[in-house]
């Protein structure tokens, strides 16, 4: 649990340092008035003909609702974006969802430098013997999205960890793009980027 928070306290330190790193131009929607991402867990129900009515959890962007499911054994939190946080005992690591200082226009795949450049100022204060990987082209296939994924591996707190940083384009319509970073242990990342695809796999737009 100690090591969780400090990794928490770590990346909520860089979210905020890579708000400011990055000069305005580069959040910006296609009209100049970016949506807004409300990181909330506002439950709806939905009428179902065949059976009980069923029970639905969302966030919002801007003014369309997006839908989203928990992956078992793991809990939410929210604020400035979502921290999904293992049941304890079971494995080591964490999940962040966050906005990106960037927008979809920004392309991913002309512009991989800059956005590892962005990526790699959030690694966990402390972390050694750092190893980077080769960026990866849409890691998160889902939804028709486009995103880009960079892989650090390194040493924490005595242990080998790793950490995932992904940029996600969402729904065109949506305008936004987000970020999805993974702290984990070497031996559970596997299941923490699981669970990772598994959350952002749920999202899906129910629109206003």
């Amino acid at each position: 649990m100690i090591a969780r928070i400090l990794f928490s306290k770590a990346l909520l330190l860089a979210a905020g340092f890579l708000t400011l790193a990055f000069v305005p131009g580069e959040m910006k929607a296609a009209d100049g008035n970016p949506p807004q991402i409300s990181f909330g867990a506002h439950k709806l129900m939905e009428t179902n003909v065949e059976g009980p009515d069923v029970e639905r959890t969302y966030f919002t962007i801007g003014e369309n609702r997006v839908v989203f499911g928990l992956p078992k054994g793991w809990r939410l939190s929210t604020g400035d974006g979502f921290l999904l946080l293992p049941e304890e005992g079971t494995v080591d690591g964490e999940i962040h969802v966050t906005r990106s200082p960037f927008t979809p226009d920004f392309d991913l795949a002309t512009n991989v430098l800059k956005y590892r450049e962005s990526a790699a100022q959030g690694m966990p204060q402390g972390a050694s013997k750092e190893q980077a990987q080769q960026p990866l082209m849409d890691p998160y296939p889902f939804n028709g999205w486009k995103s880009l994924g960079f892989v650090w591996s390194y040493g924490g707190q005595g242990r080998a960890m790793v950490r995932t940083v992904s940029y996600i384009n969402l729904d065109a319509k949506l305008g936004v793009q987000v970020i999805v970073t993974t702290l984990a242990s070497k031996q559970d990342s596997p299941k923490i980027e699981k669970a990772a695809k598994d959350f952002m796999a749920s999202w899906w737009v129910k629109g206003k």
